[in-house]
């Protein structure tokens, strides 16, 4: 290979090709199984897959699809969904019993829980089809008749058997085997994705009233922010409380609800595509699917709104009680000011008291130093020894002290300078 391929080429052509179903011959009949498997039990599928399977002489697998073919006529199918595994097995009106049986017992005791289970009987034409209906069990009582593409008419009773399948009825129709297999393939789909979105459907009904009692509570602790008699944490632990429920409730219930979504679109898509023609005094496919697939989907669908609007008013509540809280703190701010205010102009008051009396003080001091030196001149005319050295010692010590005041206020002014540039680096 001369070009360099995309590291995802070969994966997009498995992913086409998954959805292949094999050709159905005009006589033949089909076993259908689809199977939830968890993430523990994928090992054990492969391991029964390979390790497990009959006689197939032509063999292929991919990692989420495989075939096998028999000289004998027998089909199988398989693939690999995000959480369940399609089986199919196409077997000719000729093949044995006991191989048949061989077959359907390694389809049977395929690893996971069984969501749906059919067996479809294809038979030429509608000449007999009392008869055919009669052999396969389906009864008549609330019977689905109705004719889909290409002239291919269907008949089931979509209820689960004795032996664990429901049975369907399929006429072969104008149309080729290849073309017949994949109008068959829609059918079974559509069957598939509607069992699969319902599974949606017992979730909602569990969840359902613990919604209902998180809808009151919060309607309750609305009416208690709005009344503000209460204390704002309280307020907020409880909203707190009633948000981490939610959230269990999204976490259990986000993925299954999902899921449904997409199942209930991908069965609306199948059921368009059959182009289905009702026939008198029969209830339709269409009847029978939209009945109860529809509400359910629908249900569904409100339960999911109803968990983004819980959380959109959670959040409402939420930036109530933040504007409040944030209110009342710069209220209280407000008055931590007006208070420092105060007492700054209380000090302020006070120094300039203090001033006052400190150039009080200083004159007193000032007049007493002048008295001294005035004493310590005189003194040198005629007086006695201490007044000379207290008038001369007087001028020294008042350098002294204005020098040693200097000096201690230059020291303090420089430790505040290097207390501060450290403070800017390491800021």
């Amino acid at each position: 290979m001369s070009f360099t391929e995309h590291p995802l080429r070969r994966w997009a052509v498995d992913e086409m090709r998954l959805r292949r179903f094999a050709p159905v011959a005009a006589h033949s009949e089909i076993y259908q199984v689809v199977r939830l498997i968890e993430a523990d039990e994928r090992n054990a599928e492969d391991r029964w897959l390979i390790n497990a399977r009959p006689d197939f002489d032509d063999w292929a697998l991919a990692p989420r699809h495989g075939s096998g073919h028999t000289l004998g006529g027998i089909h199988f199918l398989w693939e690999r969904h995000t959480e369940a595994s399609t089986l199919t097995l196409i077997f000719p009106p000729e093949t044995p019993e006991p191989v048949r049986h061989n077959y359907i017992k390694w389809l049977e005791n395929w690893p996971g829980g069984v969501v749906r289970a059919t067996q479809i009987r294809v038979v030429p034409s509608a000449e007999n089809i009392a008869a055919e209906l009669s052999a396969i069990g389906i009864s008549t009582d609330e019977m689905v008749c109705c004719d889909i593409n290409a002239g291919i008419r269907l008949w089931s009773d979509f209820s689960i058997h004795g032996d664990g399948y429901g049975r369907l009825l399929i006429t072969a129709g104008d149309v080729g085997e290849g073309e017949r297999g994949r109008i068959i393939q829609r059918v079974q789909e559509l069957g598939n994705y509607r069992n699969l979105a319902l599974l949606g459907f017992p979730v909602v009904q569990q969840y359902g009233p613990q919604l209902d009692q998180l809808e009151h509570r919060l309607s309750d602790h609305a009416r208690r922010v709005a009344s503000a008699d209460e204390d704002d944490e309280i307020l907020l632990n409880d909203l707190a409380a009633i948000s981490s429920e939610l959230e269990l409730i999204r976490s259990a219930t986000g993925f299954r609800l999902s899921a449904t979504a997409a199942y209930a679109e991908v069965a609306a898509d199948r059921l368009a595509a059959l182009d289905i023609k009702p026939i008198l005094n029969f209830q339709s496919l269409t009847d029978f699917t939209e009945r109860r697939l529809v509400p359910a989907s629908r249900t569904c669908s409100v339960f999911r709104k109803r968990l983004s609007d819980i959380a959109e008013r959670i959040s409402g509540v939420m930036h109530t009680l933040d504007v409040r809280i944030d209110s009342r703190i710069k209220a209280q701010n407000l008055v931590l000011m007006r208070s420092m205010e105060r007492s700054t102009q209380l000090q302020l008051r006070l120094q300039t008291l203090v001033e006052g009396l400190s150039v009080i003080a200083a004159a007193y001091y000032l007049v007493g130093l002048i008295a001294y030196m005035t004493k310590g001149v005189a003194a040198t005319k005629g007086g006695s020894s201490s007044e000379i050295i207290v008038g001369a010692v007087t001028l020294p010590v008042v350098l002294l002290i204005y020098l040693f005041v200097n000096r201690l206020r230059h020291k303090v002014l420089k430790e505040s300078g290097e207390e501060n540039a450290h403070m800017e680096k390491h800021g």
